[in-house]
C-alpha cells in the first residue's frame, strides 16, 4: 500500500537568519557561515534569507553589501521590530525549500552543526534540533531560563524539549504544520514539538556571542517566559478551579472556628483569603481573554517593507507575486 504522499527529496535548503541590531556581529557571522554554505552547496541548492526585524543600526546596509558574496541571497526587511518569533515565521513564510534551518546571527550557535542536522534529515528524521549544554551568560539569567523551561515543560499541554532553542532544521512538511497554527502569539519550539514528527536531538555547547552583548534584558526574558506560558499551557486556568476546591475545607474550618472562638481576626482572614483568590483568578482570566481577543482579530503578526527587501533572481520565494 502506497502512502498518500511520498517523502519529499532534500534537494534544497533555506537558511533563515533573524537579525535585529547586529551590526557588530553580522560581518563576523557571515565569515563563519560562508564556508558552511559552500560545503552545503555541494550537496543541494542553498538559499540564505536574512530577516531584518526593523533594525535601527546599520545592519540593513551591511546585509545589502552581501549581494554577490552569498549566492541565492534574500533580505526580508520588516517595517518594524515585531519580535523574535514573528521574524522566524516571516522567514519561513517567505522562502520555499525542501528543508529549513533557523540560526541566529549572534554566533552562539555554530553553523557547522547545520551539516549534522542535514544528515539527520537525510536518514529519515523530520526534525533535527540543537540541545543546549553549557552557555556563557550570567548565573541569574542562566538560572531563570533553566527554571522557566523546566516548569513550562512540566505544565505544558504539549511538553517540548528542555534546553532546546530555535536552532533547528526541519523538512517542508513540518514547516507547513507549524505555519498552520494560529499564530498571533507564535512560540515556535512548542509548535514544532506539538506537531509530533520524528525528531533527532543534537547536544552542543553554545559559543560566546560574537559581539559580546545580548539583545535580551531581564525584563525581556520575563516577558518571553510569560508569553511561552500563555501560549503553551492552560494550567493557570485549571489551577483556578483546583485552588477553589482546595480552599473549601479551609473556609469551612475558618467559619467553624469563628463560631466557637472569640477572635475578631478570623473574619478578616476569611475575607482577605477569598478576595485574594478572586483577584488572582480575574488577572489570569484577563490575560487569556486578551489573547483570545487578539487571536479573533486575525491581524498579521508582521508587515514587510518591500522597498528595503531584496531577493536574488534564483531565490525561491512567494513574495515576488505580492509586490
Amino acid at each position: 500500500m502506497k502512502p498518500i504522499q511520498e517523502p519529499r527529496k532534500l534537494d534544497s535548503l533555506s537558511v533563515v537568519v533573524p537579525v535585529f541590531n547586529e551590526e557588530r556581529a553580522l560581518p563576523l557571522f557571515v565569515d563563519i557561515l560562508k564556508p558552511v554554505i559552500m560545503q552545503l552547496e555541494q550537496l543541494l541548492k542553498v538559499q540564505v534569507l536574512f530577516v531584518n526585524n526593523g533594525s535601527s543600526d546599520s545592519s540593513l546596509a551591511i546585509l545589502m553589501q552581501l549581494e554577490g558574496a552569498i549566492q541565492n541571497l534574500g533580505i526580508l526587511t520588516l517595517s518594524r521590530n515585531f519580535g523574535y518569533e514573528a521574524a522566524l515565521i516571516a522567514g519561513l513564510e517567505s522562502s520555499i525549500s525542501d528543508a529549513y534551518v533557523l540560526i541566529d546571527a549572534d554566533g552562539e550557535d555554530s553553523p557547522e552543526m547545520i551539516l549534522d542536522f542535514l544528515q539527520s534529515l537525510k536518514t529519515g528524521n523530520s526534525v533535527a534540533i540543537g540541545i543546549r549544554g553549557k552557555r556563557i551568560e550570567s548565573w541569574s539569567t542562566k538560572s531563570f531560563r533553566s527554571l522557566s523551561y523546566k516548569i513550562l515543560n512540566k505544565i505544558s499541554d504539549d511538553p517540548f524539549k528542555v534546553n532546546a532553542g530555535n536552532f533547528v532544521m526541519f523538512n517542508h512538511t513540518v514547516r507547513n504544520a507549524v505555519l498552520r497554527e494560529n499564530k498571533s502569539f507564535p512560540f515556535l519550539r512548542a509548535s514544532i514539538s506539538r506537531a509530533g514528527f520524528q525528531t533527532k536531538e543534537h547536544p552542543y555547547n553554545r559559543n560566546r556571542r560574537l559581539d559580546g552583548k545580548s539583545k535580551y534584558r531581564k525584563w525581556s526574558l520575563i516577558q518571553f517566559a510569560v508569553s511561552g506560558f500563555l501560549t503553551s499551557t492552560t494550567w493557570p486556568l485549571r489551577m483556578i478551579f483546583y485552588t477553589a476546591i482546595g480552599t473549601i475545607p479551609l473556609v469551612v474550618g475558618l467559619g467553624i472556628a469563628a463560631k466557637f472562638l472569640s477572635s475578631n481576626n478570623l473574619p478578616i482572614i476569611f475575607i482577605s483569603l477569598v478576595t485574594y483568590e478572586i483577584l488572582v483568578a480575574i488577572a489570569i482570566i484577563a490575560l487569556y481573554l486578551a489573547r483570545v481577543y487578539k487571536e479573533t482579530l486575525g491581524r498579521p503578526i508582521y508587515y514587510v517593507d518591500p522597498t528595503k527587501s531584496y531577493f536574488d533572481e534564483s531565490f525561491d520565494t512567494p513574495l515576488r507575486s505580492q509586490y
